[in-house]
């Protein structure tokens, strides 16, 4: 089994901090054999609240010829006194879309 399928065999994953995340994240983060490469390349950071934040990370795994694009969303401590607390995290692949928004800007004087 190639790792992207391996990766997208493990989407869906979510919940609390299991066996399950620390696979995803060991596949992401710390394996690197020949032909692959999992790259960061969208970082965003939403504070949640008192106790915990997210952070969704988007990365691009390439193995030979295939990519694909996944989406591993973190619970994260607010605090250093909130470490060690039970957190949840989801993972899923996405993929990249052209995606066009109108925003209202303040207008200038001699417009």
């Amino acid at each position: 089994m190639s790792i992207i399928e391996k990766l997208r065999e493990l989407c869906g994953g979510n919940g609390h901090i299991d066996e399950t995340f620390h696979e995803i994240d060991g596949i992401l983060d710390a394996y690197k054999p020949n032909g692959y490469t999992a790259k960061d390349i969208k970082t965003e950071f939403d504070e949640g609240g008192r106790w915990s934040n997210w952070k969704t990370t988007i990365y691009k795994v390439t193995e030979g010829d295939d990519e694909a694009y996944f989406s591993f969303d973190r619970e994260v401590p607010a605090t250093e006194c909130q470490e060690g607390m039970d957190l949840s995290y989801s993972f899923y692949e996405v993929v990249p879309q052209e995606v066009t928004i109108i925003q209202y800007v303040a207008k200038k004087e001699d417009e």
